[in-house]
């Protein structure tokens, strides 16, 4: 196969950034997350394990959107009754559940008079469904949200309100995931993702000043805020990424609190995992499409690059994927591979040693708040397996759709297949 010199050079160049932008960022993830752990993390209470305590704690409402929870319900009411809080209501909105969900949670009601049920006759989607507890029952300052498998650890409540107190810009505090189910290799994996990678993030893109996303599975708001900007979109996939560039589009600061741990059920299987990632990547071009006119105003650069970051992983998933396939056909009907190899070579090594360096420094941040993170270490090389892998195909696979297709109602949700979860199954409140 002949390939011309300004080919050549233009397939050089696109396997040169496929090899080294992972690397770039990781060094910036490791840097900025450990700069913020140093700063906001190792001194004072927050090494205690304790928020300081205000003159008083705002009263707050819980939102726990559900559809067909029945495996994991009993679970989360057994976690939200227990919380160390003095003034808080939980509020479940029952999206039109077809199984035992309400049931379930109304046989909370009598023993615990803070729970309150909503139930709506129609399917609405997630951001409908709280969009309609939003306006009908929150009066409380702070709104928290959390989805119906999350397990909030009993301090969390605290670490979360603490920075509404202080700070009267702050729009949002997002919380810090963990997967409690680490059995197959599968769950290992993400087990080091949310750590490494979420969770080491954040923290760099709060030394930046702008955060790419809230976590949609544990998120406090300031509840006159949240309805200024008009509640939660249902014209994306994911409604936690969207209200965290409106928020700061409308100048509201959005803080990680990384003491704030919520314990998840992470998809067990491969099906589940890729239609997770497919719903996060249509997420992400609803994103970049919705909020593209950020560049029209100066007064909204602090958010540029969060954005042009995004669009550079989403362009590294396309030379990823393409690199890969004109790699494969070279190899096959030539004999001749030319430009990226997905071939694990030396430089192959050199993206496990970022991957291991990167999680080292996770463990750092983390290990205060999940004593048994370090078992997973040895799964790590693992991930960027699945983290690239699917990541890629699943951007791949959205574009048009994301692209270009109708917003309306894209926030119609199907609950994924849950495991049956029990709170023993959890690890330790690590505060």
């Amino acid at each position: 196969m002949i390939v011309s010199d300004a080919n050549a050079s233009l397939l050089q160049a696109i396997g040169y950034y496929i090899f080294l932008y992972p690397i770039i960022m990781s060094v910036f993830w490791v840097i900025g997350g450990l700069y913020f752990w140093w700063r906001r993390e190792l001194h004072g209470e927050e090494e205690k394990g304790n928020p300081p305590e205000p003159d008083l704690w705002p009263a707050l409402t819980i939102l726990v959107p559900c559809y067909n929870e029945a495996a994991v319900i009993d679970a989360t009411c057994q976690s939200l009754y227990t919380l160390d809080y003095p003034d808080y209501h939980v509020i479940f909105i029952d999206d039109a559940s077809s199984d035992e969900t309400s049931e379930i949670i109304g046989s909370w009601l009598p023993k615990a008079p803070f729970f309150h049920l909503l139930r709506l006759e129609k399917n609405q989607g997630k951001a409908l469904a709280l969009n309609s507890a939003l306006y009908r029952a929150v009066n409380e300052p702070i709104t928290v949200v959390i989805d119906a498998d999350t397990l909030i650890a009993p301090k969390s409540l605290k670490w979360l309100v603490k920075p509404f107190v202080y700070q009267p810009r702050l729009g949002a505090v997002t919380g810090n995931p963990m997967a409690f189910n680490r059995t197959n290799l599968l769950e290992k994996v993400q087990v080091a993702e949310f750590a490494s990678i979420i969770g080491l993030i954040k923290r760099a893109q709060r030394v930046l000043g702008r955060v790419l996303t809230v976590s949609g599975c544990i998120a406090a708001y300031r509840t006159n805020v949240l309805k200024e900007v008009g509640g939660f979109s249902p014209r994306t996939a994911t409604e936690d990424i969207d209200i965290t560039w409106v928020l700061q589009r409308h100048f509201y600061e959005v803080w990680y609190a990384p003491q704030a741990v919520a314990f998840i059920q992470v998809p067990s299987t491969l099906r589940q995992y890729w239609k997770q990632r497919c719903r996060w990547a249509r997420g992400g071009w609803h994103l970049l499409r919705t909020h593209k006119g950020i560049f029209s105003r100066w007064r909204w650069r602090r958010s540029w690059p969060v954005y042009i970051d995004f669009v550079l992983s989403h362009l590294w998933s396309f030379f990823f994927v393409l690199g890969t396939l004109l790699w494969i056909v070279s190899y096959l009907l030539f004999h001749y591979p030319i430009g990226f190899t997905p071939i694990p070579a030396w430089y192959g090594a050199i993206v496990s040693v970022a991957c291991l360096t990167q999680f080292g420094a996770a463990l750092v941040a983390n290990h205060r708040y999940d004593s048994r993170l370090w078992q997973t270490f040895f799964w790590v090389p693992w991930y960027p397996i699945f983290f690239f892998v699917f990541g890629s195909l699943a951007i791949l696979r959205t574009a048009p759709e994301g692209l270009f297709g109708n917003l309306e109602r894209t926030g119609r949700w199907n609950s994924p297949t849950r495991e049956k979860m029990t709170l023993n199954t959890t690890l330790n409140d690590p505060s």
